[in-house]
């Protein structure tokens, strides 16, 4: 196992918590509504391709999960007591990294249609050193993910965080027999750390900024989607794919398919509509534009 690079790492534990949403200017979809998204969603996405060797279907074997299964699990939702996503930095940031954190901020809010809050970043020098190592072959300075799940975001989780997401521009790695990995969450703490290490140089150009912003709001909100007990899609091109290295991940999609999509729908009580609106306007301003077009055709979608 200590060959693979593995992009999700998560704990399969879920936690049940009770089905109250957030207040909306606009009523939320019922059930009935939301499985019509799914319907009218359904020919703009492609299914998933025969996974590649090296893939992560090609060495995992996932049951999937439709929207009905979603439901009957009572997956964690926002509800007013645990409403707000915050997002713990720790370690020293660049420029432009730092702008990626706000960036995810601002995208993260939108995409689960909730309260999002960016804590006082923390120090590394907080971490001990049987929690920090220099991987043996390469040399990378990397931060143990247990520790800070287990004994920095974990304790300090605030009452009304529905989760609490760290970003790091250190490596990681989750313990013995693994190499690094992108990203770790556990469902059970609501709990999670990424890493912007491996995603480029967003100093080097536009253009590699703008590919690292893709690869965090990736990660960012795949992982995220975990915390709302969303399994990976086996079925369509979607966000909520599993992927085992950074080129498989950047083959797959910012959006959800009509299934995980009708999930995040219920968990947050989102419009869909004015979550798309606002998704293109992000977008727009931050030039996605394949993110931009393929938002704006599902609107219009969805407004026939």
């Amino acid at each position: 196992m200590n060959d693979k690079l593995l992009f999700c790492l998560l704990f399969t534990c879920l936690t049940a918590i009770p089905a109250t949403g957030l207040a909306q200017n606009t009523k939320p979809l019922t059930p009935a509504k939301i499985k019509k998204t799914i319907r009218q969603l359904k020919p703009l996405h492609k299914e998933i391709a025969e996974p590649q060797p090296g893939d992560w279907l090609a060495s995992h074997e996932e049951k999937g999960q439709t929207f009905a299964q979603y439901v009957r699990i009572r997956p964690n939702i926002l509800t007013r007591q645990r409403k707000k996503l915050y997002i713990q930095p720790i370690g020293e940031f660049s420029e432009k990294q730092t702008e990626l954190i706000k960036l995810s901020h601002e995208f993260l809010g939108i995409y689960f249609n909730c309260e999002v809050e960016t804590l006082e970043t923390k120090s590394e020098k907080d971490i001990p050193e049987n929690a920090q190592r220099e991987h043996p072959s390469w040399g990378d300075h990397q931060l143990l993910t247990t520790h800070v799940l287990d004994k920095i975001l974990g304790p300090e989780l605030p009452d009304d965080a529905f989760a609490t997401i760290a970003f790091t521009s250190s490596d990681l790695w989750p313990g013995d027999g693994w190499n690094f990995v992108f990203g770790y969450a556990s469902f059970r703490q609501r709990v999670g750390v990424w890493s912007l290490y491996r995603f480029g140089d967003p100093e080097k150009s536009d253009e590699e900024f703008k590919q690292c912003l893709r690869r965090t709001l990736k990660v960012a909100t795949h992982e995220t989607g975990h915390m709302f007990s969303i399994q990976h899609c086996i079925a369509y091109q979607c966000n909520m794919q599993g992927s085992n290295s950074l080129p498989e991940s950047d083959r797959q999609p910012t959006h959800l398919c009509p299934e995980c999509h009708a999930k995040i729908l219920y968990a947050t009580k989102a419009n869909p509509i004015q979550r798309y609106e606002k998704l293109i306007e992000f977008c727009n301003k931050h030039e996605l534009t394949e993110e931009m077009k393929f938002f704006r055709t599902s609107k219009a979608k969805l407004e026939e």
